[in-house]
């Protein structure tokens, strides 16, 4: 159960402050009341329930407004959102991050959507129609940041978009691999600190890695079988991963234990198919026959340092399922691309603030201030329960200040209790 959202909640507020600069003031209360309830409504997210939610303070058609045609900037307002997370955590210039690329798939059946295109679904293995999502993340202190996203159009579709009769903005096409150049490239910190960028096979390619050299950052991805290896020594000498890591950890495998995980590793020097030279690690895990070989630019980090590295992708993998599972990331009904990618942003946004309700948490102030490398919080749908929690309690609160209403206030009060 959920109260109506007709006032900015106390806990938020903090939150929300730098928000007027970017949405400006006439926005700002759609901004705060969207990602509000985006962080706290059970199951399908959609707009009639979001207008529900609002007391019909807001309607279907002033949401869908603020989606599709509102002058303001979301990328930017993700990216702010993201740098305050930072602060809240206790960034120092030259502090160690982690920015990973991925993508994520959602299936949509709606025939006049934007930028639909025919997919094939990895989690369902079948063909069918869909949106593609690009997503960068950044792990700081073991938290789990949100600081781009951005849903890939495809070619025919951006070519219509720039029709003089077309009524959206245009769409640039951009290829997945360029669109996660770019999240890289636009990278900002509140100050400087070292970065590593983790990636997939699909990503280990020249646009990426060139965008990582440019910015100076290192990067760890995983190596497609297919590839072409020249080792250190032997220009001519090429090897396809799929036999040379197969024989090389055989041959000169030695069991390593990384994060508290055996692994059999073994590493090589070399040039890679365009990806120049790097040092290539082979791991595997006791007892299994699939082996990965994982890829990095620095050369003079060991086996096991560049193991632990990569190990840190998996937390964009969380990201996307507890976003899709609880946060919607995936129930947009809206049509146009404009509105759609607005949407996604929100979702991430919402992240972010169950993230900074739960920093503001005692038992996390009290490990910020310790100075503790990786801190845990309370899952999302934890943070969520907590977030409805307090929306009652301000309520509650607000209720008491009318004496007409404060009899009905401790009754529900009584009720919601008994409930639990």
């Amino acid at each position: 159960m959920l109260p109506k959202i007709t006032f900015l909640p106390p806990s938020c507020k903090r939150f929300f402050r730098q928000a007027r600069k970017i949405t400006g003031a006439c926005h700002r209360d759609h901004l705060w009341r969207v990602v509000v309830l985006i962080a706290s409504t059970h199951g399908h997210r959609s707009l009639s329930k979001l207008e529900k939610a609002t007391g019909q303070r807001r309607t279907r058609q002033a949401i869908a407004h603020f989606l599709s045609q509102a002058e303001w900037d979301a990328p930017e307002l993700l990216r702010e959102h993201a740098r305050d997370t930072l602060r809240q955590l206790g960034w120092r210039a030259g502090d160690l991050l982690y920015l990973i690329l991925d993508d994520t798939q959602k299936r949509k059946r709606g025939k006049r959507m934007d930028a639909v295109s025919k997919l094939f679904l990895h989690a369902e293995k079948i063909y069918a129609p869909g949106h593609t999502i690009a997503g960068c993340v950044l792990v700081y202190r073991g938290v789990v940041i949100p600081y781009a996203v951005r849903l890939w159009a495809p070619r025919e579709f951006c070519r219509l978009s720039a029709r003089p009769e077309s009524p959206a903005p245009p769409v640039k096409f951009r290829k997945l691999t360029e669109i996660a150049a770019d999240m890289v490239q636009s990278l900002a910190l509140p100050s400087p600190g070292k970065v590593h960028v983790l990636f997939d096979s699909y990503y280990l390619c020249p646009a990426v890695t060139q965008a990582c050299a440019a910015r100076g950052f290192h990067y760890v991805g995983v190596a497609k079988k297919n590839r072409n290896f020249f080792p250190d020594g032997r220009d001519r000498d090429k090897r396809k991963l799929a036999r040379y890591g197969a024989n090389v950890l055989a041959r000169d495998g030695r069991a390593v234990a990384v994060e508290g995980k055996k692994h059999r590793l073994a590493e090589r020097v070399g040039r890679l198919s365009k990806a120049g030279r790097v040092k290539l690690v082979f791991s595997r895990r006791p007892g299994e026959t699939a082996w990965i070989a994982l890829a990095t630019d620095q050369l003079r980090w060991g086996m096991k340092t560049v193991l632990a590295h990569y190990l840190k992708r998996w937390g964009i993998e969380v990201f996307f399922k507890m976003s899709k599972q609880y946060l919607g990331l995936g129930d947009y009904q809206v049509l146009r691309y404009r509105a759609v990618e607005r949407y996604l942003h929100l979702v991430l946004i919402a992240y972010l603030l169950l993230t900074h309700l739960a920093l503001a948490a005692p038992d996390a102030q009290a490990a910020l201030k310790t100075g503790t490398n990786a801190i845990r919080l309370p899952s999302i749908p934890q943070l969520q329960e907590q977030l409805r929690e307090t929306l009652w309690q301000d309520v509650f609160q607000h209720m008491e200040k009318c004496p007409c209403q404060r009899k009905i206030a401790r009754k529900i009060m009584e009720v919601i209790q008994t409930c639990h």
